[in-house]
C-alpha cells in the first residue's frame, strides 16, 4: 500500500491492474520489463526521463495462502504504455487495495487511494465503513454480557490493527468515538466499556526507489 501511495504521489499517475495466477508473476514481471522498462534501475530511470520515455513501475501483492496475486502497472504521463494499455488515472479512478482473505471469485476491496487535504492517503471504501458501524453497534446490543464483551474486545483489537495510513486513521477514529457514545448511551453506567480503544499506529516507513 505504501509502494502504491508514494508512486502516485510522485506522479505516476496512470494506471491499469490485475489478477495473475501465483505461479506466473515471474512471466508477468519479465513481460512488464521488457515492453515498459519496470524493472530499470535509478540510471536507466534518468535516461529515459531526460529522453522524454517516460518511466513505469509493476507492483504485485501476494496475500498469504493465496494462489492468486493482484498486480498494478503505474506509468507518468510521458509512458508509452498510455498508447497500449487502457490506463486509468488515479485523480478520476481510485486504486483500491482487496481484502487479504478475497478469492477470484469474489473480490472484495478494503481501501481506496484518494487524495485528502491535498495529500494522497489511503482510507476505507464506505462499504467497509458501514460494516464496521453495524459491527460495533450490534456489539454493544448483544444481550449476552459475556458474549457482548468479548466482541467488543475484538472489534477493538481489530480495529488496533487497522493499516495506519492518516485516511485510516481517521475512519478509526470516527469508528471509536462511535463505540463509546453507542455504548455510554446504550450501557450508561451499569457497565463498563471492556477494552480501551487506540488508533492502529502510524505505517513505519519503509524505503524504496
Amino acid at each position: 500500500m505504501q509502494r502504491l501511495q508514494d508512486l502516485v504521489r510522485r506522479g505516476y499517475v496512470r494506471w491499469t491492474a490485475g489478477v495473475v495466477p501465483r505461479g506466473k508473476i515471474a512471466r508477468l514481471a519479465a513481460k512488464f520489463d521488457a515492453r515498459y522498462g519496470t524493472s530499470a534501475d535509478r540510471n536507466e530511470r534518468r535516461r529515459r526521463r531526460r529522453h522524454g520515455a517516460g518511466n513505469g513501475f509493476l507492483v504485485v501483492y501476494l496475500p498469504a495462502r493465496q494462489p492468486y496475486a493482484v498486480w498494478w502497472l503505474l506509468v507518468d504521463d510521458d509512458h508509452p504504455a498510455k498508447h497500449y494499455e487502457a490506463l486509468k488515472d488515479a485523480s478520476e479512478e481510485r486504486i483500491s487495495m482487496p481484502n487479504p482473505h478475497w478469492c477470484p471469485e469474489l473480490w472484495q476491496a478494503d481501501y481506496e487511494l484518494v487524495r485528502l487535504d491535498n495529500r494522497w492517503t489511503w482510507r476505507m471504501l464506505e462499504e467497509r465503513r458501514a460494516e464496521w458501524q453495524t459491527r460495533l453497534r450490534e456489539a454493544v446490543r448483544c444481550g449476552d454480557r459475556d458474549s457482548r464483551q468479548l466482541q467488543v474486545r475484538q472489534a477493538v483489537y481489530s480495529l488496533s490493527k487497522l493499516p495506519g495510513f492518516r485516511g485510516i486513521r481517521q475512519d478509526a477514529h470516527g469508528l471509536i468515538r462511535l463505540l463509546k457514545s453507542d455504548w455510554q448511551r446504550v450501557r450508561y453506567k451499569g457497565e463498563p466499556l471492556p477494552a480501551t480503544p487506540r488508533l492502529p499506529p502510524y505505517v513505519r516507513r519503509v524505503r524504496h526507489e
